[in-house]
């Protein structure tokens, strides 16, 4: 086993410095209430909007992920010949 400590040492920096922005990105505010901030406006929905949203995101990922069933598709000839 060989470990390059100083790209450890790199990693653990960006990491650290990585962990204190996203602290600085997300705020407590209204209870029950998740906003996100864009550049030129800010949306508010319900929590419970936006963990419905995240599961939709989520399940839609997985879904795209798993092999198709449908039958492969036979090319018909084209009449041409």
């Amino acid at each position: 086993m060989e470990i390059d400590l100083e790209r450890a040492k790199r990693a653990l920096i960006h990491f650290g410095s990585a962990i204190e922005e996203a602290q600085g990105v997300v705020r407590n505010s209204r209870p029950g209430v998740v906003r996100f901030n864009t550049e030129d406006k800010v949306l508010e929905m319900p929590l419970t909007w936006a963990a419905a949203g995240l599961a939709a995101f989520v399940l839609a990922s997985m879904v795209t992920q798993l092999p198709s069933f449908r039958k492969a598709r036979e090319e018909e000839p084209l009449g041409i010949g």
